[in-house]
C-alpha cells in the first residue's frame, strides 16, 4: 500500500461537505476545519499546573475508547504510551510519512498525546488553530501561556468530547493535525515541508 498521507471519505465526518476551495479568513484551511461548527455549551476548566488536565467535563470511558480505536485506524499512526503525562497515549508518526514542519511535533514524531481525561494535546498551524480557539473547541496550553518558550506557542488542549457530536468534531480537527504532520493535504505539499 502506498503511503500518501489522504484522508479517505471513511477517516473524514460523513455530514463535512467537500470542498475544493481552501481559501477562507483563516488563509489555506484543511477541509476537515472548513465550517467547523461552534462547541456548545460551558467550556471546561484546564488545570495551569502541570499535566494540565481538565478539572471537569471529563471524557466518558466509552467515548475516549471508540476515538482511540478511530486513531489506530489513521495511516502510519500508533498508539503509544506516552509519559506527557502519564496514562496518555501519544499518537506517533511513521517515519516516512513525518514530512510535516518540525513545529507539527510535541516531540520525536509524537503529534498529538490524548490524555486520561479525554482531552488532546496537539499543535496546528497557527491560523488552523485559531479557527478551532474561536470556535470553542480547545484552548492554548496553558504552559505555553505561563512558560514562554517551554513549548511552542501553537500547541493547543482540546477539550475531552463529552458525546458523539463532540467526537466527530474532534475527529476532523485531529485530521487537520494529521496532514500538518503528514506536511500535505491530500496532493496538496504544505510549504517548508520536507516533501
Amino acid at each position: 500500500m502506498r503511503a500518501n498521507c489522504q484522508v479517505t471519505p471513511s477517516q473524514e465526518d460523513q455530514s463535512s461537505p467537500v470542498v475544493t476551495d481552501m481559501k477562507s479568513s483563516y488563509g489555506y484551511l484543511p477541509p476537515s476545519l472548513r465550517r467547523l461548527p461552534v462547541r456548545q455549551g460551558e467550556r471546561p476548566l484546564i488545570n495551569p499546573r502541570y499535566p494540565c488536565l481538565q478539572d471537569n467535563h471529563w471524557a466518558p470511558p466509552r467515548i475516549r475508547e471508540q476515538f482511540l480505536r478511530w486513531l489506530a485506524k489513521l495511516e502510519g499512526v500508533s498508539l503509544e504510551s506516552s509519559d506527557l503525562p502519564p496514562a496518555a497515549q501519544a499518537l506517533v508518526l511513521a517515519e516516512h510519512l513525518a514530512k510535516g514542519k518540525p513545529e507539527a511535533f510535541i516531540r520525536g514524531k509524537t503529534f498529538a498525546i490524548v490524555r486520561a481525561d479525554g482531552s488532546v494535546h496537539l499543535l496546528l498551524e497557527p491560523a488552523w488553530g485559531q479557527k478551532v480557539l474561536d470556535k470553542g473547541w480547545g484552548s492554548v496550553h496553558p504552559l505555553a501561556r505561563y512558560m514562554a518558550g517551554a513549548i511552542p506557542p501553537q500547541s493547543l488542549i482540546l477539550y475531552a468530547p463529552r458525546d458523539q457530536r463532540d467526537l466527530a468534531v474532534l475527529r476532523r480537527i485531529i485530521l487537520a493535525a494529521y496532514s500538518f504532520a503528514c506536511g500535505r493535504i491530500g496532493t496538496q505539499i504544505l510549504p517548508d515541508t520536507a516533501w
